[in-house]
């Protein structure tokens, strides 16, 4: 039986730095030797593929499930029902994963990173059993532990700690 794949969430306000932080933490993460996939949530929807290109037109035509691949990469557009839950993305696509970094989903029971900037004045204790951590860049006194975006090796020691 395959054991459920770790998840961490990076969760807080728009443009407070999610991405620029999942940017530095998966090549720290890729030198330790670990496989590392991602999961973005995007409200209301997106779009990768465009009118005028073949996976478009397959799509339009009435395929309910449209794939483009190459030699390095690929990419699948499934249509969907409802917002799947992040253990039926992983456990659809993610099977050779060591940890998946989710941008987003705040409202997802996992073990998160909130990250907060300096003009937030108050800090949401959700009160997961899991519990959170928080990245400031001010030092100030919270009910979770707290520490600067700099300090990339506490991000990386938090996740592997979920990761066990």
């Amino acid at each position: 039986m395959q054991k459920d794949i770790p998840v961490v969430s990076i969760i807080g306000k728009q443009n407070v730095g999610k991405t620029t932080l999942i940017g530095l933490v998966i090549p720290k993460l890729k030198r330790k030797g670990y496989r590392v996939g991602t999961i973005k949530y995007n409200v209301p929807s997106f779009e990768i593929d465009y009118e005028g290109k073949d996976t478009y037109k397959h799509y339009q035509a009435g395929a309910d499930v449209v794939s483009i691949s190459s030699p390095k990469k690929m990419a699948i557009i499934r249509s969907v029902d409802k917002t799947p839950s992040i253990k039926d993305i992983i456990k659809d696509n993610y099977r050779d994963i060591d940890i998946v970094l989710v941008e987003g989903y705040k409202n997802w029971r996992y073990p998160y990173i909130e990250i907060h900037n300096d003009q937030q004045k108050k800090l949401v204790n959700r009160g997961y059993k899991n519990h959170l951590k928080v990245i400031s860049n001010r030092k100030a006194r919270f009910p979770v532990p707290i520490f600067s975006k700099g300090a990339l090796n506490n991000v990386i020691k938090f996740i592997e700690s979920k990761m066990k």
